[in-house]
């Protein structure tokens, strides 16, 4: 790796864990000049840095004004959240009358390394995991434009979690995702379609009700 790109990847790193320890918060404006003083680099790979950030959906660059951190409104949220719990349905009724015994085994272990990172505050690691569980019906389904769709929802999403949620705070006793997941995942293992698709959207719009209405506590 070049040091331009390394000092790129440093520059990207820094101001998403930023972000991620809310050290700096949605709407708050983030300049070049500020992160260069900060981290003691020069402009030009924290430009790159913002434009990859732009990319995920964690700063939006604004011609003439600068790099803000993403602020999305509620329904933005809801829309991406909705649309999901129409999609994951979809992929679980595909897939519970192919489900393994494999396949079980296999969310069991998705779980437990979900289970483990959130003890460890991993929330990069948490939110791959996160993503594979809920891509995981759309996978079983081999229909490769609905997993396209899910996973770029699941992206969606993960910016509304970096820039909204609690992970940081909230101790796993408290944490509604994890129990949330395992009803589904015992529901699959039922074969109760049913069922599936109730847990879908029940967990699907508790996140979606803990993520909205969070605002900044400068506004």
């Amino acid at each position: 790796m070049t040091d331009k790109k390394r000092n790129e990847e440093l520059a990207y790193e820094k101001v998403k864990r930023a972000i991620m320890l809310r050290r700096i918060l949605p709407g708050q404006r983030v300049t070049e000049e500020w992160v260069s003083e900060e981290i003691k680099m020069s402009r030009t790979p924290i430009r790159a840095a913002f434009k990859r950030l732009g990319n995920e959906g964690l700063l939006e660059i604004v011609p003439h004004r600068g790099a803000f951190v993403y602020n999305p409104s509620d329904k933005e949220i809801a829309d991406v959240f909705h649309l999901r719990v129409v999609l994951e349905n979809y992929a679980a009724r595909l897939a519970v009358p192919i489900v393994t015994q494999e396949n079980i085994l296999e969310m069991e272990e998705l779980l437990a390394e979900e289970k483990q990172a959130y003890k460890a505050k991993d929330f990069e690691e948490f939110m791959r995991v996160n993503a594979l569980i809920h891509s995981y019906p759309a996978r079983l389904s081999e229909n490769k434009f609905l997993l396209q769709q899910v996973e770029t929802l699941n992206q969606w999403s993960d910016c509304y979690l970096i820039l909204k949620d609690e992970f940081y705070t909230v101790p796993i006793e408290e944490v509604k995702s994890i129990p949330e997941h395992q009803r589904m995942m015992n529901a699959f293992r039922n074969g109760d379609l049913e069922k599936v698709a109730e847990a879908i959207e029940a967990h699907l719009l508790s996140t979606l009700s803990d993520l909205s209405g969070k605002r900044s506590v400068f506004n």
